[in-house]
């Protein structure tokens, strides 16, 4: 009997002993500071929300897309008892081809093919809630995006055209290690070519390092 309430006893303090462990750990990854961080992300998800109207074929799903990106974010803060930063990020991003065909017509004798891309530089505010293990945040900022359109007819034009945008996002970072986080990304990035208006939707994955 002893040595059960013994055995009972143990396990009772070990399993106390594992969860201050885990909790105190969980605190480390809160940050305390301020602090600087960068970024790859590859896109899971890029889609143009372009006309398709006159086509043959089209395909606005972007390929090979993604984007890399650094940031500062001063010392937290609490508000209604969320530890709260704040802070601002630079982002490089590339979003592959979007790829229509329109078919042969009295000026063309055989089908077109346009391939429209996007990349842009883009800087953006940052506000974050930072929990144990993981943190939200939500950006918002400005972007120089360069829109480029080539087509396949016998002259192979490309047409290249830059633009001031609105950029918006929503992001979640988790803690692998005290420097190293997992993210999941959602990018609005708006885009131009000629007279079609559209956005791009971008969810991607990646890694980070704080500094």
């Amino acid at each position: 009997m002893f040595k059960i309430k013994s055995f009972l006893m143990a396990a009772i303090a070990t399993v106390f002993a594992g969860t201050a462990a885990t909790s105190a750990m969980a605190a480390d990854n809160i940050p305390t500071q301020a602090e600087t961080y960068a970024g790859i992300n590859f896109a899971a998800h890029a889609k143009y929300d372009l006309s398709c109207l006159g086509t043959s074929s089209c395909d606005t799903k972007a390929k090979s897309s993604g984007k890399i990106y650094a940031g500062y974010m001063a010392a937290p803060t609490m508000f209604e008892g969320v530890n709260v930063s704040q802070g601002a990020e630079l982002m490089y991003y590339k979003v592959g081809s979007a790829v229509s065909t329109y078919p042969s017509t009295l000026s063309t004798t055989s089908p077109e093919t346009v391939l429209r891309s996007t990349e842009g530089l883009g800087a953006s505010y940052v506000l974050q809630a930072n929990f144990n293990d993981f943190s939200l945040n939500g950006r918002a900022g400005i972007a120089y995006t360069r829109n480029k359109t080539n087509y396949s007819d016998i002259s192979g034009t490309t047409t290249d055209k830059a633009f001031i945008v609105p950029v918006f996002g929503l992001g979640v970072r988790y803690s692998l290690a005290k420097n190293i986080t997992l993210n999941a990304d959602y990018d609005r990035l708006p885009n131009k070519f000629g007279g079609d208006k559209g956005v791009i939707n971008m969810l991607s994955l990646g890694v980070g390092y704080k500094f």
